[in-house]
């Protein structure tokens, strides 16, 4: 993992260099925000490899690839939010083709029964956690929808910001709530839609 603690000393560096004359006080906030994220990235790239390098290990034990855990029965779980922890935090992750029409960043008929779902568990499982909305976006640029948004980092960060409003307009409170939008800087995989997300992601206080 050496080269992700050098990738986070770059960015850091980079950070420092490009806030000059924001204030030493403002600038440190913004580095340290960075640096949080930055590590939370590293760790759940670390994650992912363990997991690739524990089923490297199986198939060269002879063993076979270890099999998805059982889906829940029907009606237990909204099919259309998955489920992951990454570290410490747990992870609602919804294609943005559930939540949104293409390009736009209001939310459906669909996506609303879909977000009070995730509400629920919220309330019911998290209601001591802080809520980050996440929006991210597939790699294609901005084409038919420029007259809304100027790249994908708008988009993305339009998606989260509506369904932050939608989860404060149904009790979640704003002292919890935050967003980010991170474009297509942070893809799942080849797959667009896969990629073309909002994840609701509850942090431990």
């Amino acid at each position: 993992m050496t080269k992700h603690r050098y990738l986070v000393l770059g960015m850091c560096a980079i950070v420092s260099l490009g806030m000059g004359g924001c204030g030493k006080n403002r600038d440190l906030a913004y580095a340290k925000v960075h640096i949080s994220e930055l590590e939370r990235q590293i760790a759940d790239l670390e994650g992912q490899l363990a997991e690739k390098n524990a089923e490297l290990e199986r198939l060269r034990a002879g063993g076979v690839p270890a099999q998805p855990v059982a889906a829940a029965e029907p009606g237990e779980r909204n099919s259309d939010i998955s489920e992951f922890d990454r570290t410490k935090e747990h992870v609602f992750q919804v294609e943005s083709d559930v939540l949104f029409s293409p390009g736009k960043a209001v939310l459906t008929s669909k996506a609303k029964s879909t977000l009070d779902d995730v509400i629920r568990r919220i309330k019911a499982e998290y209601p001591n956690h802080d809520i980050r909305v996440e929006g991210h976006t597939d790699a294609d640029p901005i084409s038919r929808s420029k007259d809304l948004w100027e790249d994908n980092w708008d988009l993305a960060g339009g998606r989260a910001r509506a369904v932050l409003h939608y989860l404060h307009d149904h009790g979640i409170p704003e002292s919890k709530l935050g967003f980010a939008g991170y474009a297509d800087q942070r893809p799942r995989g080849s797959d667009k839609p896969r990629n073309r997300r909002v994840e609701i992601v509850a942090i431990p206080k």
